[in-house]
């Protein structure tokens, strides 16, 4: 039941006090009305009404200096959701008039003052008011119907642009209907690609993922404002494509600039607003409806080189990477060599120091991600099938995640499950550890409970941190912490990061926590760890 604020004014000491018994009566059967304050002229009047913004005023009209019906046309302007119910002790029909074109909701004959007439023009008031939230909330419901529409035509009509399957005239002409004639002139295709799509599919319903993916374009929209006209639209999976657009002509350095500035915005709202990480590519300036198909390409080409960067990066056209696919061969021998030289009874450093050199040598030879990961994928299925050989592990091995990892994910997926299968020689763990600790490394970088964890395998919180450190020998936040650090360890292999930086990448609010755990761990303090590894480099 929603409760109406209520303020009284009137400068007979009398009516104010048998209002203010009023409404002492009326909270006793009816607590919708809440009287709040009380004025004694029609300036105080004013004052106290602007302070108090109150649902109802119920004012006398004859008062010095301001009469009540003045105080209301000053008022209504500042407060047009407020109610106005007149008192008066004279019955004239020039105040009526007044209180008519006023747009007053009750004028009532205060001498006598009758309870019941009150109490009629606050319900009066009340259902005026609730019918004017009603419209509103009818209007909105409406406006966010009409906008998901637009977003769902929108989706719809670029996705068939992107794939060539919309004439150019046709598409100028649905385009004028859409508000994007923005095509016609010089424009810029961007994509942004949501970092962890795996953790964002785990973590949220489908319900949910489709209200972030809304809120993801409306924020790019948003942030397209500042910078010239366009618009952005989800496509496939963790893909959203967007079109920036302006009216005259750009230099190649002047449109470098606006694409990096545009693209480190996009970055930093998303995170902000939404806690959501993305990295953004850009192709190169086009103009008109029958580039628009080209211009796409060029940035879902740009966009394969987030493969082998970090996260929330903005690349252009002018920063691709030079891929040597003519090391092919070269590349899967390393893989091959490994496959001959991995035994059972390998150690945990000396496994991550054969994936640490296979890192090295694949960064230092990059070649395209449609060749590198299905050279993975045979890489991680010929692992698989070493370690059945040697009866290490179930016979149904887990997919490898070909889609949304990128290079250095792959790699350390395919580290931890040779990890798991080999742990002190033993057998495979049990499945529900197993699982636990494939969640955890793809969760690795937020802010991990053991409730989530143990609500991921379906076993009672108790029971799965007893199981995991009776199988681990390692309780579960300790294996997390470890596992934070041991990442905040390959981060600082590629680049000197600053604490903060480190402690964002790896899910640790608490800069002071972070920098005793990687002593507890590594013997040495970050700053002393960052002098030494890239003393060395």
């Amino acid at each position: 039941m929603r409760t109406y604020t209520c303020l009284i004014v009137d400068d007979e000491d009398l009516i104010l006090q048998r209002l203010e018994l009023f409404f002492q009566e009326l909270a006793r059967r009816d607590k919708r009305f809440l009287l709040v304050g009380k004025a004694y002229s029609g300036i105080k009047g004013m004052e106290e009404a602007l302070r108090l913004k109150p649902d109802i005023i119920l004012s006398d009209i004859v008062m010095p200096q301001l009469d009540g019906i003045s105080m209301i046309e000053e008022l209504k302007p500042k407060l047009p959701n407020t109610r106005y119910i007149l008192l008066t002790a004279y019955s004239s029909f020039e105040y009526a008039q007044r209180a008519i074109q006023a747009n007053i909701m009750e004028y009532i004959i205060k001498v006598p003052l009758r309870e019941e007439a009150l109490q009629r023009a606050l319900d009066k008031a009340a259902a005026s008011m609730e019918e004017a939230r009603r419209k509103e909330d009818e209007l909105l419901s409406l406006n966010v119907a009409v906008q998901e529409n637009k977003y769902r035509v929108r989706k719809q009509f670029f996705n068939e642009l992107v794939r060539g399957e919309v004439p150019p005239h046709r598409a100028a002409d649905f385009g004028k209907r859409m508000q994007l004639q923005f095509f016609e002139a010089h424009y810029c295709c961007f994509i942004a690609e949501m970092n962890h799509y795996d953790t964002f599919r785990n973590e949220y319903s489908a319900v949910d993922q489709s209200i972030l993916k809304y809120a993801v374009i409306n924020i790019i929209d948003e942030t397209l404002v500042s910078f010239g006209a366009g618009a952005a639209s989800e496509l496939l999976d963790n893909h959203f494509i967007g079109f920036l657009a302006w009216s005259h002509t750009r230099s190649e350095m002047d449109t470098e600039l606006v694409c990096q500035t545009m693209g480190r915005q996009i970055v930093q709202n998303l995170k902000q607003f939404l806690n959501q990480e993305v990295s953004v590519a850009f192709g190169s300036p086009h103009r008109g409806w029958e580039s628009v198909n080209q211009a796409y390409t060029e940035a879902a080409g740009v966009c394969a080189d987030f493969y082998f960067h970090e996260d929330k990066t903005v690349i252009t056209l002018a920063h691709r990477i030079p891929y040597h696919n003519d090391r092919r061969e070269a590349l899967q021998e390393k893989l091959a060599d490994f496959l001959d030289w991995m035994f059972r009874d390998v150690t945990r450093a000396e496994l991550d120091e054969r994936m640490a050199e296979i890192s090295r040598f694949f960064s230092d030879n990059k070649i395209h991600k449609s060749i590198l990961a299905p050279m993975l994928r045979n890489f991680y299925r010929g692992i698989s099938a070493k370690l059945k050989s040697w009866s290490v592990m179930e016979s149904e091995d887990e997919e490898f995640p070909l889609q949304f990892m990128t290079f250095r994910e792959q790699l350390r997926f395919i580290s931890s499950f040779i990890t798991e299968c080999l742990q002190e020689n033993k057998l495979v763990h049990r499945t529900e550890i197993t699982r636990a600790q494939r969640f955890i490394e793809r969760n690795l970088k937020l802010r991990l409970s053991l409730q989530a964890i143990a609500d991921h395998v379906n076993l009672a919180p108790t029971y799965f941190s007893s199981l995991f450190k009776k199988t681990m020998k390692e309780g579960v936040v300790d294996y997390i912490n470890r596992r934070k650090i041991e990442l905040s360890l390959e981060l600082l292999q590629s680049r000197d990061y600053s604490i903060m930086e480190l402690c964002e990448e790896v899910g640790i609010v608490n800069e002071g926590y972070f920098c005793k755990l990687f002593k507890q761990y590594t013997g040495i303090t970050p700053k002393q760890y960052r002098k030494k590894i890239h003393g060395l480099k």
